[in-house]
C-alpha cells in the first residue's frame, strides 16, 4: 500500500524516521497499514510477541507496565521500536487505546528484511532507533542513581553497570 504524499511528509518529523528524505520514507512505509481502534482495546499485553512499529497517527495510547502506567502518547508518537530491533523481542509494556485512534503499523518482518539488504532507509530507521534508545538508557541510568542515594547502594549500581556494559548475550 503506498501512502499519501501528504502523510509520509508528516511523519519525517518523528525522531525515529529524522534524516529520511521523501522517497526514502514513501519506501520504507511502502507494506505500512492504516489501522483504527476503538477506545479501549489493548493493542498489545506485555509479553506479546512484537510484530510491528506502530505510529500513532489520532487518539491517545496508555503504555501500563504490571499495572503502572508509564506514559500516555498522542499523535506521531511511536510504540514498539524494539520489535524492530530483534526477531524475538517480547512487548516490554501492555499498550491500551484511550481514545478511538488511526495508527499506522510497520511490519517487523519486512523492516528486518530490509535490513538484510542493506536498504538505507532501513538503516537510518534502525540508526534512529538506536539514538532513542541510548537516551532512554542514560535517563534510566540518571534516575536508578537519583532513587538509590544511600551509599550502601554502591555495590548494587556497580553490579547494573556490569550488567549494562556486558554485551555477550
Amino acid at each position: 500500500m503506498s501512502l499519501p504524499h501528504a502523510l509520509v511528509k508528516k511523519l519525517l518529523p518523528i525522531p525515529v524516521f529524522s534524516g529520511l528524505t521523501t522517497g526514502e520514507a514513501a519506501e520504507f512505509f511502502e507494506v505500512a497499514l492504516e489501522q483504527e481502534v476503538k477506545k479501549g482495546t489493548v493493542l498489545f499485553h506485555e509479553g506479546d510477541d512484537g510484530e510491528a512499529l506502530l505510529v500513532v497517527l489520532e487518539g491517545e495510547i496508555q503504555v501500563t507496565k504490571k499495572g503502572v502506567e508509564l506514559a500516555r502518547l498522542g499523535p506521531q508518537s511511536v510504540l514498539g521500536e524494539m520489535s524492530l530491533v530483534g526477531a524475538d523481542d517480547r512487548r516490554s509494556a501492555t499498550a491500551t487505546a484511550l481514545t478511538d485512534l488511526r495508527l499506522l503499523a510497520v511490519p517487523s518482518k519486512r523492516v528486518r528484511k530490509l535490513l538484510k539488504t542493506d536498504n538505507l532507509a532501513a538503516l537510518k530507521v534502525l540508526a534512529n532507533i538506536a539514538g532513542v534508545l541510548g537516551k532512554r538508557l542514560s535517563l534510566i541510568n540518571d534516575k536508578l542513581v537519583a532513587s538509590t542515594g544511600a551509599p550502601k547502594k554502591k555495590e548494587e549500581l556497580a553490579n547494573f553497570g556490569k550488567i549494562l556494559t556486558d554485551w555477550t548475550f
